[in-house]
């Protein structure tokens, strides 16, 4: 199990992100820290020199396990489920852009805040499911064309209308039957709409992908009530080998956040039994 940090060029500190700022220093700050890669989260795919991360990428020996595109929704209101034709386009060309860009870093592309609200009115919902879900098809078509897996994130009932839990998200990628979309299992999210955190992971099973480890206060694991331990125990009895990463708000500070968050996880990790 490997473990990232939240980073974005982004200087407008708006969400549960890590790092904000230059990604240089990011890389160099989860070298320092013990960390094995640097999750990206980017409004545009043009925020950064691809080349000059790919360099970071072997500079620190860092992975990025994945690129983050839910600024785009909160930042542009693009999203799948949106009535206007021309800003499902936008967002799924944006999405796109994001998907030519981890081709070329070696990462997966995140979709959350993008899959969109479907709104409260009855007889709209399906249109705007269908359309949501097409919007999602094309952009997995695409990415499969590529080498590069989706991860597709359910939100809580706050953020999102019509895909909330792991096994929403599993009916999903089942029916749109591409097989380079994985889940993404977010414990912020999971801690409002699952029953049993452990329970949903084990039965998530092959099919999860990546894992944000967040707080019920949507800060650094161990600062809220969630219990970890048995988020990482169901992790180890599924024999999960992606990234574990914070999405959580960098509080004091980014630097305090992040070094108090791999030593919390990691001390859990290094103490859970061993099978034999």
């Amino acid at each position: 199990m490997k473990v990232s940090l939240t980073a974005t060029p982004s200087r407008k500190q708006s969400g549960p992100i890590l790092f904000w700022g230059s990604v240089a220093r990011a890389f160099s700050l989860a070298a320092q820290l013990g960390y094995d890669g640097v999750e990206l989260h980017l409004r545009h795919p043009d925020e950064i020199d691809r080349d000059e991360v790919k360099n970071l990428t072997v500079e620190y020996s860092l992975g990025i396990p994945t690129l983050g595109t839910g600024m785009a929704a909160g930042e542009e209101g693009l999203t799948f489920a949106d009535l206007d034709p021309d800003i499902r386009r936008q967002a799924v060309d944006r999405v796109k852009g994001q998907i030519d860009l981890a081709a070329h870093l070696g990462s997966a592309v995140t979709i959350g805040s993008l899959s969109g609200r479907l709104g409260g009115t009855p007889e709209q919902r399906p249109t705007r499911r269908e359309a949501a879900l097409a919007c999602l098809k094309e952009c997995c078509h695409t990415a499969a064309l590529a080498g590069v897996t989706i991860f597709l994130e359910p939100l809580n009932r706050y953020e999102c209308d019509y895909l909330n839990t792991l096994e929403e998200g599993l009916a999903v990628i089942r029916q749109i039957g591409m097989s380079n979309v994985k889940l993404l299992a977010d414990t912020f999210h999971m801690n409002i709409e699952e029953v049993d955190i452990g329970a949903s992971l084990r039965r998530a099973g092959p099919d999860l992908g990546h894992v944000h480890l967040c707080d019920s206060n949507r800060q650094a694991p161990g600062n809220g009530h969630l219990n970890f331990r048995d988020v990482l125990e169901a992790l180890r009895d599924i024999e999960y080998q992606g990234y574990v990463s914070f999405e959580v708000l960098p509080l004091p500070n980014s630097r305090k956040a992040a070094q108090g968050a791999i030593r919390y996880v990691k001390g859990i990790l290094s103490s859970l039994p061993v099978d034999v």
